[in-house]
């Protein structure tokens, strides 16, 4: 389980998140951006920074159209290998798939925004709970099931960010060994779980009106 364990390690939070972004742009200014691109830009720096950048874009209430389900596809990849120790894999018609130019943008000046912040936040900390070859199990497998919710063509408000907040969370502990973000990444999870558990047992009508109810107190 070494190498999953170890998905992080070498990766420092804001430099190397840096040097990603300016290699991306390189790339997007030259020739556009693929998830082939996108992944190749990420060689070298484990499951744990694939999934934290797929995820990112989805971590804001704008939502992204049309990039949830190849983007879910594949944190649904990662977390699976995380959890069977095996590298990064993607099968070739996800790799082929074009980013349109507007998205990454977005997701270049959020990971600007993502290294500044890492940098000063991220450090080791209850580095066992990263480490421990068991929990590296449970920590990939609820990164598939969160991302199998992500990957859900769903037009509900705040759906995908539900979804992809925990995985982000996560993803940046194991690049950091944090387990502090760790438990934060799982905390998130449960209201994630929550909705979604009662969109499936009352419908997309129910949960639609429980949001425009408490939309009443932000108004």
């Amino acid at each position: 389980m070494r190498k999953a364990s170890r998905a992080g390690v070498g990766f420092s939070g804001g430099g190397a998140i840096s040097a990603v972004v300016l290699r991306l742009e390189k790339t997007q200014k030259q020739q556009g951006l693929s998830i082939a691109q996108l992944i190749h830009a990420l060689e070298g720096k484990g499951h744990a920074a694939i999934m934290a950048i797929l995820a990112l874009p989805f971590c804001f209430p704008i939502q992204v159209p049309g990039l949830s389900t190849p983007f879910g596809v594949i944190l649904i990849f990662s977390g699976l290998r995380i959890a069977f120790a095996q590298g990064p894999w993607l099968p070739r018609w996800l790799l082929v798939r074009e980013i349109p130019e507007k998205t990454a943008q977005g997701l270049l000046e959020g990971l600007r925004k993502l290294a500044s912040v890492a940098e000063k936040v991220l450090h080791p900390r209850l580095t066992f709970l990263c480490r421990n070859p068991w929990l590296h199990r449970c920590h990939g497998l609820l990164v598939a099931f969160l991302a199998i919710l992500l990957a859900l063509p769903l037009p509900i408000p705040f759906s995908n960010l539900l979804a992809a907040i925990p995985i982000l969370l996560i993803s940046l502990a194991l690049l950091e060994e944090d387990g502090a973000f760790l438990i934060a990444g799982y905390v998130a999870a449960v209201p994630c779980t929550a909705f979604f558990a009662a969109l499936f047992l009352w419908g997309p009508k129910a949960v639609m009106g429980c949001w425009n109810w408490l939309a009443h107190f932000w108004s």
